[in-house]
């Protein structure tokens, strides 16, 4: 039994071509979208230019049948506008916590525990001067010299 046959090289073209034709569709249904639709979505419009193609590749079978063709293509839809939706709370995720405060990975030697600045405001670090000075801001500091005050400790 061959794992590879024609009809899952087809099925795999199909999956292929609906998500490209996901994309596409994805972004056409939204430009026909009111002015006044898609100006009240504001950074929620990447979430609903995903959500359209999954919801055309969910009810594409119901439509046009359910053969291989359709199905290949409605789950290449759905793909596609799961992957847009998921891309965009990634970059989101990403972009809240790059560089503005603690964020992942540096809570213990960045902004939190060494800084004399949280976000723009003075604040009390949990570690180091109390005076306002911003010698721990910096999370490209080298915090294992000795002028950081570490070595006392």
């Amino acid at each position: 039994m061959a794992m590879f046959t024609k009809e899952t090289a087809l099925e795999v073209a199909y999956i292929g071509a609906g998500a490209a034709a996901g994309k596409v569709v994805g972004a056409k249904v939204y430009e026909q979208l009111p002015a006044s639709v898609t100006t009240q979505l504001g950074t929620y419009a990447p979430y609903v230019e995903g959500a359209i193609p999954v919801l055309i590749g969910l009810f594409l079978p119901q439509l046009a049948g359910s053969s291989t063709f359709v199905r290949g293509l409605a789950n290449g839809m759905i793909a596609s506008g799961a992957s847009t939706i998921v891309g965009t709370a990634y970059d989101q995720i990403k972009g809240a916590t790059a560089g503005g405060g603690a964020g992942v990975g540096n809570v213990m030697m960045g902004n939190v525990m060494m800084s004399g600045y949280g976000n723009g405001i003075i604040s009390t670090p949990l570690m180091g001067s109390t005076d306002g000075d911003s010698d721990y801001s910096d999370t490209s500091y080298d915090f294992t010299s000795a002028g950081t005050g570490e070595m006392d400790y």
